[in-house]
C-alpha cells in the first residue's frame, strides 16, 4: 500500500520546470493545496496571494477585509488529464471582523495501478481530496490581518489519511495603490497514510501589487515569491489591464517549479456578477489547464 500513498502525494504535484527532481519532493501530504483554485490569480500567473478577492479564504484570508460586503463565489477547475476540481466560498461580515467558509473537493479516476512494467494494468483506482476552510480578517489601520483553519481528507483508492491545518496572512497598504502582503500556508501536524508519516506541504509567500489609472484604464502590477516544504522556490508576476468597470484583461508569468510559464485571462462584472476565466497552457505533454470562478454580490 505504500505505493498509493506515494501516489497520492505525487498526484497532484506540478512537476518542475527543470529536468532533475526536487530532493525533497514527495515530502508533503494533501499536495492539492498548492492549486490555488482563484482564475484571476492563475491568469496573473499565480499571483493568489494578491489577487485572490473572494477565494482569500482558501490563499490568503489578510485580504478579506477587503471585499465589499457579502458575496458567493464557486469555481471549476479542469487539471491536467482527468483532474478536475470544484469549490465553492461564501464570504461575509461579523461584527469588525471580514469571515468566510468554503469547501475545494480535487477527483481524477481512471488511475493505473501496476507492479512492473506490464502492458495491461492489474486495475484502476480513483484519488480524492476534500477540504473545508473557515478564515477570518481584521483591517488595523493600514494592516490587514487574517487567520485560517481548515479540515483535510484525502482518499486513494483503500488508503485515507485525515489531517488540520492553519493560514496566517498580513496585508499592509503604505499608499493608496500599494498592498504588501505576507502569508504562512498549511502548517499542521504530520498525517498518516499507509502506515507513512507525511508532512503538510507548509509554504510561505510574500509579494507586493501597486494599481494606478491611465488615460486608457487602470493598470496593476503584482509580484510575489514563495517556497512550500517539498518543492523549489517559485515566483509569479501577473498585470491586469481595466479599460472599463466591467472588463479586465490579464497576463501573467510564472517561474520555478510551475510546468508553464504564460498566463492569460479575462473578467468580466456587471450586475452584482463576476465571471472569471483563466488560460494556463503547459509546456509539457499535459495538457492545457481552464479555470472558471463565478461569483455574486449578497
Amino acid at each position: 500500500m505504500k505505493i498509493l500513498a506515494l501516489a497520492s502525494i505525487l498526484l497532484f504535484s506540478v512537476p518542475s520546470l527543470y529536468g532533475d527532481v526536487y530532493r525533497d519532493a514527495g515530502a508533503g501530504a494533501f499536495s492539492f493545496l498548492k492549486i490555488d483554485p482563484g482564475a484571476r490569480a492563475a491568469a496573473l500567473g499565480g499571483t493568489a496571494l494578491l489577487n485572490s478577492g473572494e477565494t482569500g479564504v482558501f490563499t490568503n484570508p489578510a485580504l478579506l477585509p477587503d471585499l465589499d460586503g457579502a458575496s458567493m463565489t464557486a469555481g471549476h477547475n479542469q487539471w491536467y488529464g482527468d483532474a478536475v476540481q470544484n469549490f465553492l466560498a461564501w464570504n461575509f461580515p461579523l461584527g469588525s471582523f471580514d469571515c468566510s467558509l468554503g469547501a475545494r473537493y480535487v477527483h481524477v479516476g481512471d488511475l493505473e495501478m501496476r507492479e512492473g512494467a506490464t502492458s495491461d494494468p492489474l486495475t484502476t483506482f480513483s484519488a480524492w481530496d476534500l477540504s473545508i476552510h473557515g478564515a477570518a480578517g481584521v483591517r488595523l489601520g493600514m494592516f490587514d490581518l487574517g487567520v485560517g483553519l481548515k479540515y483535510l481528507r484525502e482518499k486513494v483508492w483503500t488508503e485515507s489519511a485525515t489531517g488540520f491545518a492553519a493560514d496566517l496572512g498580513v496585508a499592509v497598504r503604505p499608499a493608496e495603490d500599494l498592498c504588501i502582503a505576507a502569508a504562512l500556508q498549511h502548517m499542521g501536524p504530520p498525517v498518516t497514510m499507509a502506515v507513512e508519516d507525511y508532512r503538510l506541504p507548509a509554504t510561505w509567500r510574500a509579494g507586493a501589487r501597486y494599481g494606478f489609472p491611465t488615460s486608457l484604464g487602470r493598470v496593476s502590477i503584482s509580484a510575489e515569491a514563495g517556497k512550500p516544504l517539498d518543492n523549489r522556490p517559485f515566483a509569479g508576476t501577473g498585470i491586469e489591464y481595466e479599460p472599463s468597470e466591467w472588463l479586465a484583461l490579464r497576463f501573467g508569468s510564472r517561474f520555478g517549479n510551475e510546468t508553464g510559464d504564460l498566463t492569460f485571462g479575462t473578467g468580466l462584472t456587471a450586475g452584482g456578477w463576476g465571471l472569471d476565466y483563466a488560460f494556463v497552457p503547459s509546456d509539457h505533454a499535459l495538457g492545457t489547464v481552464h479555470r472558471f470562478t463565478l461569483g455574486r454580490s449578497l
